[in-house]
């Protein structure tokens, strides 16, 4: 206690000579030099020692951060970079130097960045960050300026890599909260205390108007306070809440929409023919493995403005002449018989998923941004005209199929209409005395039945029906003129008793020649309609979108506001 007493003393003593000797010889001093080298010399200020040792009361250091830019926002690592200058302001009583005629001179002077190492500064350090450094170009962007009262402004311009701890369990619809976490590594508060520099009604922290960034919106920011405590003492500390707003435009465009077709690509096996194995396992197979995969003051500034032309033919040879092959050897399925289940499902497949991995690799080269870009527009037209190519065939199976069992139901309708004599012909030919012969299936086997009339002396008749079966080429071959087998059944449609007689001879009658069935009319074919439709349709729409996608982005003019 004796000794921090004492030392409070030495350093009043030492500042209060100081004082004298700066004012004493301030008429012998004719530079600037020689008045920084008085100010700041080594005999009269000790850059060991913070402001307001002496008064035993923390120094107060103001801050405020202008941030230029956010990139990088690494959800993997959880990390993102910054662009800040980061501007500190307090008052060193040994600096001041208002008592003098340099007061009314210079009331303010801003030291060269090499001078930084001759006066006290904060140890103000970044909590949260993982790598960082001050920019050096063109020379390190540091600034030192004293004001007659003792002022202090610090600033620099760093480059930050900060971990910010994201929560993803909404992702892509989620919204983080970044920190920029600021504290005192050595000085406690009882040293140091940190605020925010509102002073002056303008907000500490200042974000750039031109600030874009790929996959979040800055949607609003906060300047806290966080002063923590730790095993080595309590520390000052302040933060700034940086609240983030996912884009979900991005996400839409490279994620939702493409996967949304490629399920209902997968559908599409529901309307082909269950017998096409090849054609559904083929679909269902590339489906999944598809799916799987601002400080005070005015500075000087000259601007030079580069006007750059992008040359076309690389992208025109590496990516719009391959993507319009594939949407035209897309249309070559229309030229398909729609029979053919395998290769049109193989055509309409593979440029589906050849058009998709294009796109996907084009998009990893180019920055993700939030705003449509004319690849973009170029990459998913041509991947809507194959997937409605693809649709289309699966709207022309389900008519194809349809017309076959509409076909075969009239068919066999009209073949059963001649195929049945009506069972009224029958009754009225027997009952006439004739007799009829017609073919049966009986069994498994096929039969000859004859009808006739047996009329005997007492008035009473029966009629008979011999079953005749027809022998196999094989049975003639065997027995050579045996007879056919014969089998008799006797129906009385009389009253009187029945004969008793002996079974008569049979006669064999050749069954009638079945009457030709009239050839049932034809079908309109509607799903060849449909691909000739296709066919024509399908180019013209292609050709017409050309017309307008080049017209519109070769004359399109895109203005840039230059700050």
């Amino acid at each position: 206690m004796r000794l921090r007493i004492d030392l409070h003393v030495l350093t009043t003593i030492f500042t209060l000579i100081s004082s004298t000797n700066l004012q004493r010889s301030d008429a012998s001093i004719k530079t600037v030099e020689e008045f920084l080298d008085t100010l700041i010399n080594s005999s009269r200020y000790d850059r060991r020692i913070r402001p307001f040792f002496d008064q035993q009361k923390p120094c107060n250091v103001t801050m405020t951060i202008h941030i230029n830019t956010i990139s990088a926002i690494n959800e993997v690592n959880m990390d993102y970079n910054t662009d800040i200058i980061f501007r500190q302001s307090w008052y060193d009583p040994r600096l001041n130097y208002s008592g003098t005629d340099w007061a009314q001179r210079s009331p303010q002077i801003t030291l060269h960045y090499s001078l930084i190492d001759r006066i006290w500064v904060p140890d103000s350090f970044f909590r949260n960050a993982k790598e960082g450094k001050r920019s050096d170009i063109t020379v390190p962007n540091r600034l030192i300026r004293i004001h007659r009262d003792g002022k202090v402004l610090y600033s620099q311009r760093l480059l930050l890599k900060l971990d910010c701890q994201m929560k993803l369990q909404k992702f892509p619809l989620d919204n983080q909260t970044c920190v920029v976490n600021i504290g005192s590594y050595a000085f406690g508060t009882n040293d140091l205390a940190f605020y925010w520099d509102e002073s002056q009604n303008v907000s500490a922290i200042r974000v750039n108007e031109d600030l874009e960034m790929p996959d979040f919106v800055l949607s609003n920011h906060e300047a806290k306070y966080c002063n923590r405590t730790t095993a080595t003492g309590a520390f000052a500390c302040i933060e700034v809440h940086l609240k983030l707003q996912r884009n979900l435009d991005l996400y839409i465009q490279e994620l939702y929409l493409p996967s949304t077709l490629i399920v209902t690509l997968s559908f599409i096996g529901f309307w082909v023919d269950y017998k096409s194995h090849p054609a559904r396992t083929l679909l269902s197979l590339l489906s999944i493995v598809t799916i799987s995969t601002q400080a005070a003051g005015s500075f000087t500034c000259l601007l030079v403005v580069l006007h750059l032309k992008r040359l076309f033919g690389y992208y025109l040879v590496q990516v719009y002449i391959p993507s319009m092959l594939i949407v035209i050897l897309s249309f070559v399925s229309f030229w398909i018989d729609h029979k053919s289940v395998p290769a049109r499902i193989s055509v309409g497949l593979l440029t589906v998923l050849t058009v998709t991995t294009q796109s996907s690799g084009i998009r990893s080269q180019l920055p993700r941004v939030s705003y449509i870009k004319a690849i973009d527009v170029w990459m998913s037209a041509c991947l809507v005209f194959v997937f409605a190519g693809l649709l289309e065939y699966a709207l022309v199976n389900v008519i194809a199929r349809k017309g076959e069992l509409r076909q075969q139901v009239r068919f066999s309708k009209e073949r059963k209409g001649t195929d049945r004599p009506p069972k009224l012909t029958l009754i009225q030919k027997l009952q006439n005395g004739s007799t009829f012969a017609a073919e049966r299936v009986i069994g498994n086997r096929l039969a000859q039945v004859q009808f006739y009339k047996k009329e005997d002396g007492n008035d009473s008749a029966e009629t008979m029906e011999a079953l005749v079966h027809k022998s196999s080429s094989a049975d003639r071959n065997a027995g050579g003129n045996a007879s056919s087998h014969v089998q008799y059944s006797a129906m009385s449609n009389s009253s009187g008793p029945i004969s008793t007689q002996a079974n008569p001879l049979p006669q064999v009658v050749l069954a009638q020649p079945a009457p030709i069935a009239k050839a049932a009319k034809p079908v309109r074919d509607s799903a060849q309609f449909v691909d000739l439709v296709s066919a024509v349709l399908f180019p013209v729409a292609f050709i017409v979108f050309n017309i307008i996608y080049w017209m519109v982005y070769l004359n399109m003019q895109v203005e840039y506001v230059l700050k």
